[in-house]
């Protein structure tokens, strides 16, 4: 899921959004974005299973994309072999905005909340001795409004969460731990210390951001990447709440309160690393995100 601000006449509104809903909007008229490109490869219902498609790399390639074409993924990962998950978001156009060190050979990396675990396959791609990818098991575990988590049935509520991440992680021979553990639960006593833990957006979609930080602080040995999303509309050390308007986005935080949460959870050094904007694949980039580099 995501952030997109919406327009209708002179109001402003900003809304979680999901594929399916996207789609209904955009059916409606409704949605002012225009439609993601098509990925890189074509979808299983387009293959013709007699006659490989040319841009596979092999049969194989063919089959094991097949596999992946039920799934509605949040992180555009290039699985090799000429498969490209058609993610909602593309962290690799714009990967120069994040000023994660180029090598991180020899370090033990967390990489908190990974979900499809596009930032754990690139820290293990970028040397990194031992990366740990956290994530809680399934969607009742997240932190959804109470009324929300009503309308859902049994089934959903029950789904898994790391389908994708397995997926990807089998295609790329990967050696990432995927731990099943909610932020909340972070401890060293549980996990150990890292020499580099990373967060990116997950702050505005919890309850209790500050308890979250207070735990990765706890469990950093070297520094902490925090990468989040914040709103420039909003005045000095201020957040707005909006559990009880979306889905999953609990808060918006100014820049201010951002950097003073980091602060105050731990961290003695907070160095701003770099600010800048981003938005869904094929969308324009208007999320204003901050970059922080966080010692304890």
């Amino acid at each position: 899921m995501g952030l997109r601000r919406l327009t209708f006449g002179d109001v402003s509104l900003l809304v979680a959004t999901e594929p399916r809903f996207i789609k209904k909007m955009r059916d409606r008229g409704l949605w002012p974005f225009p439609p993601p490109p098509p990925p890189s490869t074509p979808s299983a219902k387009t293959l013709n299973v007699k006659d490989p498609v040319k841009s596979f790399a092999s049969e194989e390639a063919r089959v094991r994309y097949e596999k992946t074409a039920h799934l509605e993924w949040y992180h555009t990962i290039d699985l090799g072999h000429g498969i490209v998950t058609p993610g909602v978001f593309d962290h690799r156009p714009i990967m120069h905005h994040y000023p994660i060190p180029e090598r991180l050979d020899g370090m033990r990396v967390l990489d908190v909340a990974t979900y499809d675990g596009y930032w754990a396959f690139e820290f293990e791609r970028r040397g990194a001795k031992e990366v740990v990818a956290l994530d809680v098991e399934c969607f009742d575990d997240l932190d959804l409004p109470p009324p929300v988590k009503a309308k859902m049935t049994k089934e959903q509520l029950a789904g898994k969460t790391g389908e994708r991440f397995y997926l990807a992680k089998e295609f790329l021979g990967s050696k990432v731990q995927r731990e099943i553990c909610s932020v909340y639960d972070l401890s060293p006593e549980r996990l150990g210390k890292f020499d580099m833990v990373h967060c990116g957006d997950l702050l505005l979609h919890l309850m209790n951001p500050a308890k979250a930080l207070q735990n990765m602080c706890r469990v950093t040995s070297g520094f902490a990447m925090i990468i989040e999303n914040y709103n420039e509309t909003l005045p000095l050390n201020t957040a707005q709440y909006m559990g009880g308007q979306h889905e999953c986005v609990w808060w918006q935080f100014s820049y201010g309160t951002l950097e003073q949460m980091i602060r105050d959870a731990g961290f003695s050094q907070v160095e701003l690393l770099n600010k800048f904007k981003m938005g869904e694949k094929g969308g324009p980039a208007w999320m204003p995100h901050a970059a922080f580099r966080c010692t304890p």
